[in-house]
């Protein structure tokens, strides 16, 4: 997810990474925290099913 600040910004697609980037020169704060709960809330549900797949591919894995 981090990546798509670089390669939106150096490619020019039009996207939430530049949509950040751009809120930034222009000091919208609202966006800015806006965009960063958007991108963390998605990192922590994904975060959430890697470690369910994990567990549910190897049973070896237990989480008490």
């Amino acid at each position: 997810m981090t990546g798509t600040f670089v390669v939106e910004l150096i490619f020019g697609i039009p996207g939430m990474g530049k949509y950040f980037i751009t809120s930034i020169t222009n000091r919208d704060y609202p966006v800015i925290m806006g965009t960063i709960l958007i991108y963390a809330i998605f990192l922590v549900v994904m975060n959430l099913l890697v470690d369910i797949t994990y567990a549910w591919l190897d049973p070896r894995i237990r989480y008490d």
